[in-house]
């Protein structure tokens, strides 16, 4: 894991003497970050860290470090940050090379000492193959099935052995239907895409346009969707309810973040 030079407190140099306290906390963080993981973290990723419940303060703090000329942003890109500039007595994380100038503005910024440090996954081959980015398209039920989403609204970066092979999504827990089977409100599902589910496997399942996660059997006549809470009871679609219900793949997998 890539360190970095410990950096000098406010008192010892004038970096970030523009910045309010809460946003040389985010500025730091970026950089620690990207020292310890070697791509950027997600906006959301930023408010869970400093116990922030909505992203909202996040983008606030991110647009006033872009205006004081702190980091650049790509468009909606969710790890899309550059840092433009580094404390005194800071070092570039291993694997990520400073950019090289190309107007005058950069220029500036490098030739007053400071580098213009790319805040992006350039990492060596074998660390980049050991990372998967999963698209999170939105909620699934456990409970009631709700409207499928298949528009990814962000991304998590994983370790692939958390992930093994194939095309992998994830979906955030609406409901308590799964509870016993340790699914939990506001998970994040690892789903793995599959057209077909054996009996008894925990699916993702799009019934008329709406999804749903429960234990998945076929049966004659039919399919049953079963929960994993005792007070809820199945769901069973006969033949032809069924010819129209699409399982979208089985769950491998549950992220969670303590509170």
């Amino acid at each position: 894991m890539a360190r970095l030079a410990k950096r000098p407190g406010k008192a010892a140099d004038a970096f970030g003497a523009d910045l309010t306290t809460r946003q040389r906390m985010i500025f730091d963080h970026l950089l620690d970050f990207l020292g310890a993981h070697g791509y950027p973290p997600t906006v959301r990723e930023i408010a869970e860290f400093f116990g922030m419940r909505s992203t909202n303060g996040v983008h606030e703090h991110l647009v006033a470090l872009e205006k004081k000329g702190y980091i650049s942003r790509e468009g909606k890109a969710s790890r899309g940050l550059t840092l433009l500039k580094l404390p005194d007595g800071a070092t570039s994380p291993d694997g990520v090379a400073p950019a090289t100038p190309v107007d005058g503005a950069a220029s500036e910024t490098a030739s007053a000492g400071a580098a213009v440090l790319p805040l992006r996954p350039r990492v060596d081959a074998r660390r980049q193959s050991d990372v998967r980015t999963i698209p999170v398209l939105g909620k699934v039920a456990a409970g009631v099935p709700i409207p499928a989403v298949e528009q990814a609204d962000d991304v998590l970066s994983l370790d692939a052995s958390l992930t093994g092979g194939g095309e992998v999504f994830a979906l955030r827990v609406q409901g308590r239907s799964m509870v016993e089977a340790g699914i939990l409100p506001h998970d994040l599902l690892l789903v793995r895409s599959a057209p077909r589910v054996d009996n008894g496997r925990i699916a993702v399942v799009d019934v008329e346009g709406e999804v749903t996660v429960k234990r998945f059997y076929a049966e004659a006549g039919g399919v049953r969707l079963v929960p994993e809470n005792r007070e809820m009871a199945p769901m069973f679609y006969d033949a032809e309810a069924a010819s129209r219900m699409r399982v979208l793949g089985e769950v491998a997998g549950v992220v969670r973040t303590l509170h």
